[in-house]
Order: structure tokens, then sequence, then C-alpha cells
């Protein structure tokens, strides 16, 4: 049999994850694979990449590390060869931070440090005991095939653990992780463990009981899941997966390729046009570049798909990278960073302390504080020159930190759509999507815009696509998308 073609469109780490797992599939089954990667950008990465400068400064450009709960990605890890650059977290992240009526609260860690807390007042600390009490919600785990029973995180905040903790803690850890608005996203979609919970055991506090008595039983605790980077910071493992695949001669990455038209011949092949590109033909197509660009990629393949895929809205963010010499800042930053309510009416949505977390980010004697402005519900924010940002972001950290003095390196990274927004109604997208593919056969979607937007999201679902392309590539049925989408998610 000849070699099966495969393009895989986009370069970010889902793209090149899915090529290396992809390639160690077909040699598992002894397939026989040329593979192509086109990436927009001059180089790989998407978001992905790590800045350094002669002064000592490593700033991240997107995320800034994963956490090792995730085997696939420690597989990926493993696999090329990075175990020695594997970058800890320090142990100070345990103390994170909350702005609550103007000042600063640590987010207590135990529930005896919980009761003592002022985080939240007595009445919202009984009405959260109240969880036991409240009955598990019907129709849980349907959102995708019942997309009316969806529900936003600030509804199942409000309706288990009282208004108070929604807003208060649900409402900026969604801001922290999505830059989203927990009002809008779908629970299912960006936090299907908690339906699971529910759904299995009928509330929060009688999961957590459950769950701590099997982990009394069980000998091996697995994960720690605990934030990791690299000594080089994220670019080190899109370079390291940027080279193997480099090496490999069944693999071949083409930058600054412009995806213009994808169509069908009539033998049923993938046919890629536009500059730079490999225009094929090709047995399969991957197309791990974000919703939006993936909306433009397929509309003339079915126009349907290309609707849904431009449904799937993205918030804009702007990371404002500040650092200062220590003695400057009153702060000990010793800590993970703070997170802002809506509800206290700030421009941040929080801010990390980026050389607390992870060790040679700062040079000697200096701190490196990371502010995020912008997300789903102030993108107005965006419209403000770099030198605004910094001054907003200047002007809110100055009374909570005790900074004084102009920083001494300042730097404004715009992310004009930076996160996909699971709002209500994502499961169902996400079916009707794998619906439309598979009357499209040899054509697959992977990426942070659908079932997971950190790096361990896109490791997780890198792995399964692979195996699902090997499988239709070597002729064996694959489950139909209803009985996939079920099992995957």
């Amino acid at each position: 049999m000849p070699d099966r073609r495969v393009v895989i469109l986009g370069g970010g780490i889902a793209g090149l994850a899915t090529a290396l797992d992809l390639l160690h599939e077909a040699d598992q089954r002894g397939l026989g694979l040329d593979l192509t990667i086109l990436e927009r950008d001059s180089a790989c990465g998407g978001n992905l990449r790590t800045l350094r400068d002669d002064d000592g400064w490593q700033l991240e450009w997107g995320p800034n590390g994963f956490l090792d709960n995730e085997p696939a990605t420690l597989r990926l890890v493993d696999r090329l060869g990075l175990h020695d650059r594997l970058l800890r977290s320090s142990d100070v992240t345990r103390h994170r931070f909350l702005l609550v009526r103007g000042r600063l609260v640590e987010i207590p860690t135990s529930p005896g440090a919980f009761v003592r807390s002022p985080l939240l007042p007595l009445r919202a600390k009984l009405r959260m005991l109240g969880e036991l009490f409240i009955p598990a919600r019907k129709g849980l785990g349907l959102a995708a095939q019942r997309p009316e029973t969806d529900e936003t995180i600030y509804e199942f905040g409000c309706r288990r653990l009282g208004r108070e903790f929604a807003e208060v803690m649900l409402d900026p850890m969604v801001k922290g992780i999505f830059g989203g608005d927990a009002r809008q996203l779908s629970l299912a979609a960006a936090f299907p463990r908690m339906v699971e919970l529910e759904r299995d055991h009928g509330g929060l506090f009688r999961a957590m009981i459950a769950l701590a008595r099997k982990r009394k039983r069980k000998t091996d605790a697995g994960p720690s899941g605990v934030l990791h980077s690299f000594t080089g910071g994220m670019q080190d493992l899109i370079s390291a997966a940027t080279t193997a695949l480099e090496a490999d001669p069944r693999c071949r990455v083409i930058c600054s390729a412009r995806i213009e038209t994808i169509d069908r011949d009539a033998d049923g092949r993938w046919r890629i046009d536009g500059p730079n590109c490999a225009p094929g033909p090709y047995d399969a197509v991957i197309d791990a570049s974000p919703a939006h660009a993936a909306a433009v990629h397929l509309r003339g393949v079915d126009p349907d798909l290309g609707r849904l895929l431009g449904e799937i809205p993205f918030a804009p963010m702007a990371v404002i990278a500040l650092g200062f010499a220590q003695k400057r800042v009153g702060h000990d930053l010793q800590g993970f960073g703070l997170l802002v309510p809506t509800r206290e009416d700030r421009d941040l949505l929080g801010a990390l302390w980026t050389s607390s977390i992870f060790r040679g980010r700062a040079p000697e004697g200096m701190a490196l504080i990371r502010c995020m402005a912008g997300g789903a519900a102030n993108p107005q924010v965006m419209d403000l020159e770099d030198e605004d940002l910094v001054n907003l972001a200047l002007a809110e950290l100055r009374p909570l930190l005790g900074i004084k003095g102009a920083p001494a390196m300042a730097r404004v990274i715009r992310h004009p759509r930076a996160i996909a927004q699971y709002v209500v109604g994502h499961p169902a997208r996400l079916l009707a999507l794998a619906e439309r593919c598979a009357r499209l056969p040899g054509l697959h979607l992977t990426g942070s815009s659908y079932a997971g937007i950190s790096v361990n999201s896109c490791c997780k679902e890198a792995e399964a696509v692979a195996a699902r392309v090997v499988e239709e590539l070597a002729g064996l049925p694959l489950p139909s998308p209803s009985a996939a989408f079920k099992e995957d998610r």
C-alpha cells in the first residue's frame, strides 16, 4: 500500500502534538505515512512562545505553564527528551489571592482556614454548607444532546453554593482561566468534571467526601497536579517538537503558508490552495488552527460547517508585563498572584507574580509581574495604546502591592482573539461539528477551540485525533459522532 498522505493545518501545540502522535501511531500499526504541516506564521508555536532579552527578562507570549496531571503531556515531554529541562513551580504558588472589597485576601486552603477567612461573610459560608441538602439537577451530562439542559458556570455556582460564592470565587477563577464571563460560559463545556461530580455523587461536598475515602484506599496517589514549565520557557516544548518533526523523513514543516481554499476532488481526496502551500492531494486533513481560521478554510467545503465554526466566540486579551527592582515593591510577592472579581469594578482581570512562580524569569534582585486586561466582559480595554495599558496596570497595582517608581521594564502583548469562549450551547455545537465532519471522510478538527483550552487539553485531544486518523486510514470503522462524543467527553 502506498504511503497515506496527511496534512495538518496549524503548527501550534495542538498541531505539533498531533503530528508526533500520528507518526507514533503509524509506526505502531505499520502504516506508511507522508505528513505535511502548514503553519501561517514564520515559525511554529502559535501562542506558545517565550520572549527573552539581553537584560535577563524572560516573558511568555501565551500560556505560563502546564499542570503535571495529564499523562498525554507527560508522554510528549518524555518522547521529546525534555525531562531534564522541566521546571517545577515554587512552593509559594499555593498562596493565591483575591481582591475583596479593595483588599488582597488569601484564598484559604483548608476547611479551618476557610472558616476563619474574611473572604466571605458568615451568611455566605452557611449557605455553602447548605450545598449538602441541594438535590442534583435533572439532565446532568446531556448538554450536547439536549441543549436546554446546559447551564452557565454562574448559575451552577448560585444553585449549589450561593450567589456570594459565585461572584467572589467562581467569577474571578473563570476570568483567570478563560478571560471569560461566568454568566455566559457553559459549565458542561468549561468544567465537565463539575457536572460529573454532581451527577455521580449528588453534590460537590458529597463528591469530596467520597473521593477523599477513595484516596485513602488508593496506594498510588498518581500525578501531583503541580504547575510546570521548562528552563527556557514554554518555547522549549515547541522547539523540541519542531526539531523532532523536521528530522523525521516522513514529515515536512512549511511555515508562512497562507491557506486560501480547501477542496475535495472526485476521488474524495483533499487539496489545499494558497501561497506557499503544498497542494496535495491528501487522504486526510487535520485542521488544528483556531475555529475562526478553520471557518474560513472550510466554508467552501461545507457552508454549515463554516458557520458552526464561526459561531465560536473568542475573548481578546492584553498581557502587560512589568519588571521592578524588588526593593521598590512593598509586597513580598510570595504567592502565585491575584485575581479580581467583576464586582470590584477594575480593569485588570488579575496578575501573576511570575518571578515568584518560576526561577530564571527576571534578573537578580528584580521582580516580574504579568498582568491581564480585557477579556470577554471588558473588550474595550484593547482600544488603549500600549502606554495607557501600562499606566492602567500601574494605577491598579500600586496601592495593592506598594509599588514605588516607574517600572524597569514594560512590555505589552496583544491577543485580539486570545481564548475560545465555550458559551452555553458549546457542547451541542461540538456534536453538530462532529456530525458535519463525519459526512466528509478524512476531515478532522482539533485544538483549543473545542474540548479544552489548556496545553494539557490540546495534548490529550492530539492523541485521540491521531488514533482516529490512523484507524480511518487503515480502513477501520469509526464510532458514530454521538457515540464518540459521549465517550470522549
